[in-house]
């Protein structure tokens, strides 16, 4: 179901009424909007007042914010700027609100200002007049989504700002897939990591959601042990008894076929405290290690890698989130008709998130992919890598189709490698291709 701000930036109108579309500076007084700036700029010109620049404490971050808000605050971070002005088209107003409160949560003035242009001239003049920048500032153009009329007249400024101050101005953009903010400027070509420290759920609120609940965070135990290694490390031989557990009930014996194969695996999780055995039937110990079987067992698998590397800034599994809108403080629930969403597997490294969905039991692998694809969009922007781990084995169809999709994949074939799904959750490393059919 597509949701009011998603709707909204396809129509080109604001997603909702009632949030503020221009929130308010860090001084406390609203950003002007286009109606009453111009009023303003006729009235200071009858008055016959020259108008005067503001003054700035530290590095200025000027930014076109885009459908990948994230660079704003990735480089606000690790530049560490005192400042950011926010530039962007109207219909991405309702981005505006949650990314002005991050930055301003993180102790710097931020505004947002909301600009229409039809051609690069008068963009790049309107562009001068708005954002009033001073010629005793260091100042920081951030250049990611600077695409279309808009990030022409954008670039235009910044280049000229760079002509007049060379040495107080820099032209930069965040590259995603190395990680790294590279220089733009004509005569540098420098790099640096990107080393913002990003936290799952200031990912998400960058995107607008909010988080509703997580499973396991970073240093959780699992009540199971190493039940989920152990199942990963014997997928051929377990498939029996997630099978009997997806026909089963919590209540009920799992009716396990090939029992004798399964013998020393099944004792093995009854050491974990999965099983019992009562009498000559086999339950699951609790409702939780029936949804441990179920597949929760892959989550927590995926998870447990990626905590235990120290490779990630933050990582989770099972977190459910919807979209935020203003106004809703406290509301511990969807409300408003929104429907809440669930992601398997989330981390964030180097600014960079993975959202990983995890399937056990046959699936259709067409119906997933394009569920995680539309997930990983909405709610953490197009620089996400994108991870289908299946305990089935995907043919080279699957796999071909995946990887047109920009989704990498970890099946029954890679799970049982831990350096494998490690590499794939930071990296996004490419699937092997698979063997020709004879």
């Amino acid at each position: 179901m597509e949701s009011r701000p998603e709707r909204a930036e396809r129509q080109g109108g604001h997603g909702n009424d009632r949030h503020p579309s221009r929130p308010a500076s860090a001084g406390g007084h609203p950003t002007i909007g286009p109606d009453h700036q111009e009023r303003g700029h006729a009235e200071r010109r009858e008055q016959r007042q020259p108008q005067t620049m503001w003054r700035c404490d530290g590095p200025v971050l000027v930014t076109l914010v885009g459908d990948e808000p994230l660079a704003p605050l990735v480089l606000a971070r690790q530049l560490d700027v005192s400042r950011v002005i926010c530039v962007a088209p109207p219909v991405i107003d309702w981005r505006g609100e949650p990314l002005v409160g991050l930055l301003r949560r993180d102790g710097r003035a931020a505004d947002w200002h909301s600009i229409t242009v039809v051609d690069v001239p008068s963009g790049q003049r309107l562009l001068e007049q708005r954002l009033q920048l001073g010629t005793d500032c260091d100042v920081v153009f951030d250049l990611t989504n600077a695409r279309g009329v808009l990030g022409l007249a954008f670039y235009e400024l910044a280049h000229q700002r760079e002509v007049d101050t060379p040495d107080r101005c820099r032209l930069l953009r965040v590259d995603w897939s190395d990680r790294v903010i590279r220089s733009i400027s004509p005569d540098q070509s420098d790099s640096e990591p990107l080393e913002a420290n990003i936290d799952v759920s200031d990912y998400l609120q960058a995107h607008g959601k909010r988080v509703l609940g997580i499973e396991r965070s970073p240093g959780s135990i699992s009540p199971f042990g190493t039940a989920a290694h152990r199942l990963a490390r014997n997928i051929p031989l377990a498939r029996p008894l997630l099978d009997a557990t997806h026909r089963g009930a919590p209540d009920h014996p799992l009716r396990v076929h090939h029992l004798r194969a399964l013998r020393p695996l099944l004792t093995e999780l009854a050491d974990d405290g999965v099983l019992e055995w009562r009498g000559n039937a086999l339950f699951p110990t609790s409702m939780q290690a029936f949804q441990f079987l179920h597949g929760r067992w892959l989550e927590e698998y995926v998870f447990e890698i990626a905590d235990a590397s120290g490779r990630f800034d933050d990582c989770a599994s099972g977190v459910r989130f919807r979209w935020s809108f203003s106004g809703e403080e406290g509301d511990p629930v969807g409300g408003r008709g929104e429907v809440a969403n669930e992601i398997d597997f989330a981390g964030t490294a180097h600014g960079r998130a993975t959202l990983a969905s995890c399937k056990t039991g046959g699936h259709d692998v067409n119906g997933p992919l394009y569920e995680l694809l539309t997930l990983a969009e909405r709610a953490a922007g197009r620089s996400v890598v994108a991870v289908f781990a299946t305990t089935d084995t995907l043919d080279q169809s699957a796999r071909r189709r995946a990887a047109a999709l920009g989704i990498r994949t970890l099946d029954a074939t890679r799970l049982p490698n831990a350096d494998v799904v490690l590499t794939t959750l930071i990296h996004g490393a490419p699937t092997p291709h698979a063997a020709p059919a004879r």
